[in-house]
């Protein structure tokens, strides 16, 4: 079975936006979360499926979100390497993927 895991830098951008939807928006925060589950569920069902997003990433665009979940795709493994902001400081994260 393939494994999802997170890069520590995804992990802390992941709990930074919940953090900010549970206090800044808290009518979002729990259909946010229910997004972030189904995206992750499908990322890890069907990793081929979503659009290559930078060289060596796919990205797996969210409905309601302004976020993409960035991933690599290394044999039985994939590796989350950011929750990138759509409309902020594009190619911060690019650096995660030789760590």
């Amino acid at each position: 079975m393939v494994e999802l895991e997170y890069h520590p830098d995804a992990s802390d951008e992941v709990a930074k936006a919940f953090s900010w939807y549970a206090r800044i928006a808290p009518e979002v925060d729990e259909l946010s979360k229910l997004e972030f589950e189904h995206a992750e569920e499908l990322v890890h069902r069907s990793p081929d499926s979503w659009a290559t997003y930078l060289p060596e990433t796919r990205g797996f665009r969210f409905q309601m979100l302004p976020f993409v979940l960035a991933y690599i795709i290394r044999g039985e493994r994939i590796l989350i390497v950011a929750l990138a902001h759509t409309k902020r400081k594009p190619g911060y994260w690019p650096d995660r993927l030789e760590q």
